[in-house]
């Protein structure tokens, strides 16, 4: 089986450490509204593992400050 091409991917790279989180956003077929499926570093999310833009945006950010 083919793996799916991502509509939209978010690379975050810690400079210092050289650690990167790579978000990639696969749109899911027959949905009307605009949820995709996501990977995380090359693996299907557990978490979060559909969601919007905004929801992505909302992880990543809370990622983001923890870090």
């Amino acid at each position: 089986m083919p793996r799916p091409k991502a509509h939209y991917s978010v690379v975050v790279k810690n400079h210092e450490t050289g650690q990167q989180l790579k978000v990639e956003l696969i749109d899911l077929p027959f949905v009307s509204g605009r949820t995709f499926r996501l990977r995380v570093n090359g693996r299907w999310a557990r978490k979060l593992p559909t969601g919007s833009k905004t929801a992505v945006l909302r992880q990543l950010r809370a990622w983001w400050v923890l870090h």
